[in-house]
């Protein structure tokens, strides 16, 4: 064999290192006919996963990775809805002021009124 990476050997490694977290056994899933297939209830329950979940699929050549997808404008639009209600600020102040730096911008950037 040459000296080209084997993405299932690297695979392999790195679930066998103390330091990974392999839990459980290797699990058969089939796919259906619009190339879906089901995680078992058990890991999604033990792995908190839920419907609407995003995962990312990486293709190590013929091995299928999926790795959790944390959507993160959730979790800011709540913190700004958070922050608004402690500081008072209603979402007609919000957009006042970026109406004003907005108008403010297009001064400093092209020299006209807006």
């Amino acid at each position: 064999m040459t000296n080209a990476l084997d993405p299932c050997r690297m695979v392999s490694e790195i679930l066998t290192k103390e330091e990974a977290v392999w839990t459980g056994r290797p699990v058969v899933v089939q796919v259906r006919d619009r190339g879906q297939f089901t995680i078992p209830a058990e890991i999604r329950r033990e792995m908190g996963i839920q419907e609407g979940d995003v995962f990312t699929l990486i293709r190590l050549g013929e091995t299928l990775i999926a790795t959790r997808k944390r959507l993160v404008a959730p979790e800011v639009a709540e913190a700004i809805e958070a922050l608004m209600r402690e500081e008072r600020i209603t979402l007609e102040d919000l957009l006042e002021g970026l109406e004003e730096e907005r108008r403010k911008y297009v001064e400093e950037r092209y020299g006209i009124e807006a």
